[in-house]
Formats: C-alpha cells, sequence, structure tokens
C-alpha cells in the first residue's frame, strides 16, 4: 500500500513532501506518478515576480496574466492536496488502529471517527482557494492558459473530493463490524492517496512547463 504506518511522528515530519514539491529542473521522467522531494516554491514565486510581468509594454501592468493566474491556481491546488493528503494519512492510521479493536463498539467509534475525516475532505476543498476548487473541486474545469497569440496550454483538473468520481471513499456503513470492511476501506485509501500523489505530479509538471513560459526558456 501507499501509506506507511510504522514512522514514528517525528520521522513523518521529516520526510514530509512540500505541497509544492515538484518537477522544476528535472530531466528524467521516467516516473511520470513520482513527485521527487524538489521544492519548486521559489521557482514558482521568481516567476510570479518576474520583471518580465512589467517589462517593455507598460500598457500591459494592469492586464491580468494568464500564465501568472494559472501558476497562482496551480500552486492553491497544491497547497490544498497536501492537506488532503495529511486528512488521509489520518484517516489510514485510524482504520489500521480499528484492526486492533476487538470489541465491535470500540470499532464503531474508530469507524465514526473515520467518517469525520473522510467528510472533512470535502471541507477542505469547500475552504480551500476558489482557485484550487476549479482543479480539484466537484465543479472542476480544465484551466486554457492564453500563452500569445493562437498558443494556448491546458492545465487538466483532477476531481479529490470523496464521492466515487473523485477519491472514492466510502462511508463506514457497517461501522466497522467486520475487519473486511476495513480492509475495504484501507484499499480505497491506498487508491485515494495515489490519485492525490498524480494530481500533486500532474499540476507540478504543469508549474514547471508555465514557469519555463514566463521565463522564456523556450518559444512556441
Amino acid at each position: 500500500m501507499a501509506f506507511a504506518v510504522s514512522k514514528s511522528p517525528d520521522t513523518q515530519k521529516e520526510v514530509k513532501r512540500s505541497p509544492l514539491a515538484g518537477w522544476l529542473g528535472k530531466k528524467d521522467d521516467a516516473k511520470d506518478d513520482v513527485v521527487p522531494e524538489m521544492d519548486v516554491a521559489r521557482g514558482v514565486d521568481r516567476a510570479l515576480r518576474s520583471s518580465r510581468l512589467n517589462a517593455e509594454k507598460p500598457v500591459e501592468k494592469e492586464q491580468k496574466n494568464p500564465v501568472r493566474d494559472a501558476l497562482g491556481a496551480i500552486e492553491a491546488a497544491l497547497y490544498a492536496i497536501d492537506r488532503i493528503r495529511d486528512t488521509l494519512e489520518q484517516a489510514c492510521e485510524v482504520a489500521i488502529s480499528a484492526k486492533d479493536i476487538e470489541d465491535i463498539g470500540g470499532r464503531a467509534l474508530m469507524a465514526e471517527r473515520y467518517d469525520e475525516l473522510r467528510l472533512s475532505v470535502d471541507y477542505t476543498i469547500e475552504q480551500a482557494d476558489p482557485r484550487a476548487a476549479l482543479l480539484i473541486g466537484k465543479n472542476h474545469r480544465h484551466l486554457d492558459v492564453k500563452l500569445g497569440g493562437a498558443a494556448r496550454y491546458s492545465v487538466s483538473p483532477i476531481r479529490l473530493d470523496a464521492t466515487d468520481t473523485g477519491l472514492g471513499l466510502s462511508p463506514p456503513r457497517d461501522a466497522f463490524a467486520t475487519y473486511e470492511e476495513i480492509n475495504e476501506t484501507l484499499e480505497e485509501l491506498d487508491r485515494a492517496l495515489a490519485r492525490a500523489d498524480r494530481a500533486a505530479g500532474s499540476y507540478c509538471r504543469d508549474a514547471q512547463y508555465l514557469i519555463a513560459r514566463m521565463n522564456g526558456e523556450f518559444d512556441g
């Protein structure tokens, strides 16, 4: 499974990835779904503050910059994904703890706690920056970025709420009465974590491309 439960809290803090850990400067794309522990926050910041945004054409200073706006949306989505992933990891710990409880009533309490965490995934999206919701919420849509002339770039949304079309997290209908239900819950969480990581990796690659465009590293 994608989650690890044997790590101590201190160890988890040490290996916790940045919500903007990504692909800036990476050449090896052999593992498309892996998000390297590489902080692109500085790259995004440099791009957003770049003097190129205000150079050459003073008239454009007051106009929106589509690339900069898209990077802001991606950044907001990555921060939301990081919070969602934290919630999923907590849910994993709750479900695994439930497996060690023989008393059905005790497992029911754990199921209740799990359901609270499951629902908090949706709450995280609802309370997130509206730009993030456009990429990971229920009303998600493609983010089309004008690059100049007829050139465009599309950032694809990846829905990450708890629904079947998102992370696919089912409520504990039998209150963890059986170990089979707990195991099924853990499998759902494993898939949800993988989906969240794929989304983060995809948005980091989008950010890498858009940063390169803003910095004039290539044309076309």
